[in-house]
């Protein structure tokens, strides 16, 4: 080799090795959770190594953008599995009338387990859904949608699952008693993608532990299975189901549940770190509760801790907590957005409170940071932040889920509102215009903005890729849905690709997902499908382009 190669090769290196080493430590993935892109909602606080597509925009070809129909709920939120002997992996859907594995390179049904009880949604019922609403105007697409959905949300207590390295899938369920339940589904042969599925296990919720609905699950890093539900019961529960340990989580007022979901005390999902912290927001407290390998605990010795934040609205935050630093020498944070009007943006030091930190005037010490969000987009704007902030480093990117343009009261109270506002949200008028980034400083410990869009995020969860610093979310132009490319670093649009006006590509607040292989994968229309988007190569792209409708 002449030395000009060699040399080549070194500075090669080198550039590679700074370049590693200027990004920032990646969030902590636990061995008990499959080894994929997506696990559990706001898995790894929505962020993945995975490179998602990158180019210009343009018009996609047809066969750059796939829709598989699944039926209700079914589609939101897939899971992926790690891979199998042969190299392949699955998608799991289901939770309504089926529990299905697809084809994770082709979205091909790879084998039904059919949970009965229900209306069956085949793929020609489904598509013939999406056909009619796409000719309704829009209060009755509305209507439709609800119809839809009022047979499905009973049965559903929530619509997190989560898929263990096992290759099982927990599900929630509301059983026609209406108790509870989390029930298991796994493989016949666990070496076969295509092998059946099978129902594994049940356990009921006791009746004095918790009538109210599941709202998120995690496992601990030794493998502790935990559960929340919307009256402030934290179960942590052995893999096998035979014990189970439990606390009930304190401020919580007196008196019957409210009907009101954003009124319930706990209304996010958990997080979990890898020294058995585990993180949920109630109605005015972040709280970390510690397992301790033994017993669930709120002991401070334990290192539990609880801090109240700013909640002036009465419904508590609307994001589910997400850690941000893990590096030996990084800060170590959790934040969230608060309960005020226009919501902030908090930090909370997750570990020991540094002992040179003074605080915060007028705040629990714990708190490590707090700033206004802001969009830009008018002067009196008000941001309401009902989605897990998006975390990558020291950034969290936040979205907005307050159309600029409210629809009338439709009387049935403020879910019914929420969820035909988020119905709306491609619609000129009522937009949910605006995106930030906002920042921790190490050096002057404080949160500061780092740049905003006025664009529209249609509410979608996006995602961070740290292969290619973009950040992927779902949105909307003209009513045409769109996969919107946001440089991490500048805010500045990337790419966007049009994707169709039709109802099939509503996100309808799902989570957007870097697909093990590079596409990029959205739960729409309340998970009547899966839509997915995976541009060819610049080369291929030269042919006739077209919008897919």
């Amino acid at each position: 080799m002449s030395y000009k190669k060699y040399a080549a090769l070194v500075l090669a290196s080198i550039a590679v090795t700074a370049l590693a080493a200027d990004k920032p430590a990646e969030p902590y993935r636990n061995p008990f959770m499959a080894d994929s892109a997506y696990t559990v909602t706001h898995s790894r606080s929505d962020f993945t190594s995975i490179a998602g597509p990158t180019g210009k925009s343009r018009a996609l070809r047809a066969d750059e953008i796939k829709w598989k129909a699944l039926g209700p709920v079914n589609g939101f939120i897939p899971l992926y599995s790690g891979p199998y002997p042969n190299g392949k992996r699955v998608i799991w859907v289901g939770g309504y009338d089926r529990v299905a594995k697809l084809d994770a390179d082709t979205l091909d049904v790879l084998t039904t387990y059919a949970t009965g009880g229900n209306t069956y949604f085949g793929e020609e019922e489904t598509e013939r859904h999406i056909q009619v609403m796409d000719k309704l105007d829009d209060a009755a697409k509305l209507a439709y949608i609800n119809k839809i959905w009022a047979e499905a949300n009973p049965q559903l207590p929530t619509f997190y699952r989560m898929l263990s390295s096992e290759n099982e899938l927990y599900l929630p369920h509301r059983n026609a008693d209406r108790s509870l339940s989390l029930q298991v589904f796994g493989e016949v042969d666990a070496k076969d993608p295509a092998s059946k599925i099978q129902f594994r296990r049940e356990w009921k919720i006791p009746a004095e532990v918790s009538k109210a609905g599941i709202f998120g699950m995690q496992i601990t890093s030794d493998g502790r299975i935990i559960i929340v539900t919307m009256d402030g019961a934290m179960i942590a529960l052995s893999r096998d189901f035979k014990d189970y340990n439990f606390i009930r989580l304190p401020n919580k007022n007196t008196g019957p549940e409210p009907q009101d979901f954003f009124q319930s005390f706990v209304r996010n999902s958990l997080a979990t770190d890898d020294h058995g912290g585990i993180f949920v927001v109630t109605r005015d407290h972040l709280h970390r509760v510690q397992w301790t390998g033994e017993k669930l605990s709120m002991d401070e010795a334990d290192g539990a801790w609880a801090a109240e934040y700013p909640n002036e609205l009465g419904w508590g935050s609307g994001t589910t907590p997400n850690l941000m630093g893990w590096g030996p020498k990084e800060d170590h944070l959790v934040v969230i957005a608060d309960g005020t009007k226009g919501n902030n943006m908090m930090a909370f030091w997750r570990d020991e409170i540094p002992a040179d930190w003074k605080g915060i005037p007028g705040m629990n010490r714990r708190i490590a940071g707090i700033t206004k969000v802001k969009f830009g987009v008018a002067k009196d704007e008000q941001p309401q932040i009902e989605n897990g902030l998006v975390v990558y480093g020291y950034g969290a990117f936040i979205d907005n889920s307050n159309p600029i343009g409210h629809l009338p009261d439709l009387g049935g109270g403020r879910m019914v509102q929420y969820l035909a506002e988020s119905w709306y949200m491609h619609v000129p008028g009522h937009e949910p215009l605006g995106g930030t980034k906002i920042e921790w400083n190490p050096k002057t410990r404080t949160l500061g903005t780092a740049w905003s869009t006025q664009d529209n995020f249609v509410s979608s969860v996006c995602t961070i890729s740290s292969a290619t610093e973009l950040l992927y979310c779902w949105g909307a132009r003209n009513r045409v849905w769109t996969l919107e490319g946001v440089d991490w670093k500048t805010g500045k649009s990337a790419f966007t690709y049009p994707l169709g006006k039709s109802q099939r590509y509503n996100v309808f607040g799902g989570p957007i997902i870097v697909a093990p292989n590079g596409a990029v994968d959205c739960g729409c229309t309340g998970g009547l499908g899966i839509v997915r988007v995976q541009p060819k190569s610049t080369k291929a792209a030269t042919k006739k382009t077209g919008v897919a409708q």
